[in-house]
């Protein structure tokens, strides 16, 4: 079997609890290992009724739950604030009940009804007074709406923290302590946000979870992934100055914004504490936008960015996703771009993707450094020099070497190149976005960012090979998402397939970074050879403090590994090769692998396609 194609990165496909090692030629090994699995996605709500029966707190887990919140050190006043208006009144009631039911009792709640025409509201808010002295209200005589209501209610809350409800949702039993645990073991926290899901109106059927990642900046432009349960220090609260009428309808979404650029104190709780109630009056319904929501979640993005350095950024909704929004940074001073092609032979492969590159892309200040490892068939020679004579933007680097290191062919790519970014990219690939080079160094120009990876479909164009790697999955890492039809999705798999965040690690296989924080950082690791030398380059970058970032906006084919083979089907050396490397991440990267911040631990590790994992018990 030839081994002449070059290829980066782990390559690790997971299907069911099977890890397929380096991918297999599509042609041969796909179709036996894997085509049975394509087209079938897995929503499965078989699953999280399983994590609830798991995990939704009955009388035992409540009273476990009570004994560790009696214990604790740090007991600060919360502040629940909560706005009403024509609240049905089931839901109302609970609503408030379930503020009473909460475990830790260091609570205030504090409530506007913003002018309710319904006078049976106000009773409620009342009766409800009269039965705990820890509840507060007012009743407005005018209609404020959201944001000037909630800004009365924290205008007379006294607690340390403000936590945001809505009137009509429910708040889990245990909500109130995993914040005040969380306080417990850092007090320096401002800011705390939790998972959440969807009840029906009966409370009978939970669904929709969204188990969001750790803090994730880039997330945060292209969706509110925080809504519910959100809990903020007071003095933070003052000190971005609350809520801001002109941003109803997005208002929670601005406040988000401006918190987390007022503090980097940001603390994930990774599991569901809240439940949105669905229903006909409910967000949580529909995700459609009237215009006045869509404008002021439009300025509030514009707003943030100019905030954080970015006046030029440019804030447009997701034509092809409702409510999903891109952030497109501007390229500033034209800068030469360094396409950094590590090949050997494989005529058809590489012509492929040079005239992709030429044909099709949009920018033009690039040159390609095509880092040769020993091609001997001379039809690729002469090639070579046809498309020297061609574009005065190729350059051939003659680095032969064995065996074949992408690391090292990279490494001297990079020594070569004269551009400001560096595109790490694989042979096997065939430009679909023609802008790709401008979108991905927007982002890579920015000071805060690492690495910027993309989108890559397999050859048929519908299921996708890589969307960011995800650390632990299968054991090590793996791409996020291999083998998904990108339809049918849950909610929580939509959102990471087809949003713009940030990732712990991206592909080598398409990979763009400055050159100047790739020579800082010392390239890709030569003690990989082959596999997990782009997570490990991605991993140093994080360590660094530096945001990796995944686009869904930028696509590309990968034709990966062709004819490379599976390890165990190529040389027994190779398998005792990924067995090394394998052992050498682990030493590394362990902490990563036990939490990576961008993978929720309720996400199954052992595939590729975030299902949830039946198997998490929190208490």
């Amino acid at each position: 079997m030839k081994k002449t194609l070059q290829s980066s990165a782990h390559g690790m496909i997971i299907v069911g609890k099977k890890i397929l090692g380096k991918s297999p030629t599509l042609k041969k090994k796909l179709k036996r290992a894997i085509l049975p699995h394509l087209g079938i996605n897995p929503v499965n709500d078989a699953q999280y009724k399983q994590w609830i029966s798991n995990n939704l707190p009955d009388a035992i887990t409540i009273a476990k739950v009570k004994r560790r919140s009696d214990s604790l050190k740090y007991r600060p006043l919360i502040s629940v604030i909560v706005p009403t208006y024509n609240t049905d009144h089931q839901f109302l009631r609970d609503c408030f009940d379930s503020v009473l039911a909460q475990v830790y009792e260091n609570w205030e709640l504090c409530i506007v009804d913003d002018a309710s025409p319904d006078e049976e509201v106000r009773n409620i808010i009342k009766e409800y007074a009269a039965l705990d002295s820890r509840i507060k209200y007012k009743l407005s005589k005018t209609n404020q709406h959201i944001a000037g209501a909630t800004n009365d209610a924290v205008g007379f809350a006294t607690g340390e923290f403000i936590s945001l409800f809505d009137h009509d949702d429910i708040l889990w039993p245990n909500a109130l302590y995993e914040v005040v645990a969380a306080l417990n073991k850092d007090r320096s926290i401002d800011f705390l946000y939790s998972d959440e899901d969807k009840v029906t109106e009966d409370r009978k059927d939970y669904q929709a979870p969204f188990f969001k990642p750790d803090w994730n900046p880039d997330f945060l432009h292209s969706v509110n992934y925080i809504t519910h349960f959100s809990t903020v220090r007071k003095s933070v609260w003052d000190k971005v100055g609350g809520l801001r009428a002109e941003y109803n309808g997005a208002q929670d979404w601005d406040l988000f914004l401006r918190i987390t650029s007022a503090t980097k104190n940001i603390h994930h709780i990774p599991t569901i504490i809240y439940s949105w109630r669905i229903h006909s009056e409910s967000t949580a319904m529909s995700t459609d936008s009237k215009p006045y929501v869509v404008e002021a979640q439009k300025k509030a993005l514009s707003d943030d960015l100019e905030r954080r350095g970015y006046p030029d950024a440019t804030v447009k909704q997701d034509p092809k996703n409702s409510g999903y929004w891109m952030v497109e940074y501007p390229l500033k001073n034209n800068p030469l771009i360094s396409i950094v092609i590590p090949s050997k032979n494989q005529y058809k492969i590489l012509k492929r993707c040079i005239d992709s590159i030429y044909s099709k892309t949009t920018y033009s200040n690039f040159e390609i450094v095509l880092v040769d490892t020993g091609s001997t068939d001379q039809k690729v020679l002469n090639w070579y020099e046809k498309v020297k004579s061609q574009h005065d933007n190729f350059r051939v680097v003659d680095w032969p070497e064995q065996p074949f290191s992408y690391a090292r062919s990279c490494n001297e790519g990079a020594k070569q190149a004269k551009g400001e970014l560096l595109m790490m990219l694989n042979n096997d690939t065939e430009v679909i976005t023609p802008n790709w080079l401008e979108l991905m160094a927007g982002d890579a120009q920015r000071k805060e960012v690492g690495a910027v990876g993309c989108l890559l479909y397999f050859p048929d164009k519908i299921h996708v090979q890589h969307a960011g790697i995800g650390i632990g999955l299968g054991g090590v890492a793996a791409n996020s998402f291999s083998m998904t039809v990108n339809h049918g999705l849950a909610p929580n798999q939509h959102l990471y397939l087809n949003t713009r965040h940030n990732m712990t690690a991206v592909t080598g296989a398409c990979l763009m970074i400055r050159k100047e924080v790739y020579d800082q950082i010392g390239g890709f690791s030569e003690d990989f050879r082959i596999t997990y030398n782009d997570v490990d380059l991605s991993l140093r970058l994080r360590e660094a403090g530096l945001w990796n970032v995944y686009t869904p906006h930028v696509q590309l084919l990968h034709h990966e590994s062709i004819s490379l083979g599976l390890p165990d089907e190529v040389k027994k050396r190779d398998t005792v090769e990924m067995r090394g490397a394998v052992k050498l991440f682990k030493e590394r990267w362990q902490k990563y692998i036990d939490h990576d911040p961008d993978l929720n631990p309720n996400i199954n590790r052992d595939n590729a396609f975030y299902e949830v994992d039946t198997k998490v018990e929190r208490y």
